[in-house]
């Protein structure tokens, strides 16, 4: 792996790192009664989850780029891809892939968006973002460092 490539992923850390303070931040106060009474904030909310995944994706493809596998044709397959390399468990990458499925449905098919699947993500969820860099992080180290 080149330096160009680790810097890249630490861009991308970077990002999903920024994206997460935000949605951490607006986590302890959204509620299902209130999620949409601020139209900005809930864009905003479904931008940072959009991008987060994105982020993580776009790491995810970096690395299958820097192994002799070849690359998934769907973001699915991806999460899936990193569960065979040994970046991430089978099980969480099936808990990533879903969230994969989300994303598609914010960017594709917006009017079936599920609230309730937003308000699970920002209590429950966020923190598998972090684990998903501990993930890259160490395999990045066992394998490149």
């Amino acid at each position: 792996m080149t330096k160009d490539v680790y810097d890249i992923i630490c861009r991308k850390f970077k990002e999903l790192e920024n994206n997460l303070i935000f949605l951490k931040q607006v986590s302890f106060d959204v509620n299902k009664d209130n999620l949409k009474e601020d139209m900005i904030r809930y864009w905003g909310i479904e931008r940072g989850i959009q991008i987060c995944i994105e982020c993580v994706i776009d790491i995810g493809n970096i690395l299958i780029s820097v192994t002799d596998n070849d690359k998934p044709s769907t973001y699915k397959e991806t999460m899936i891809t990193l569960s065979q390399i040994g970046v991430i468990p089978e099980k969480f990458s099936k808990k990533l892939s879903k969230m994969v499925g989300f994303r598609n449905i914010l960017v594709h098919d917006y009017t079936k968006i599920d609230e309730d699947m937003i308000i699970y993500i920002l209590k429950n969820e966020l923190d598998d973002f972090i684990k998903y860099m501990d993930y890259v992080d160490k395999w990045l180290k066992e394998n490149y460092k």
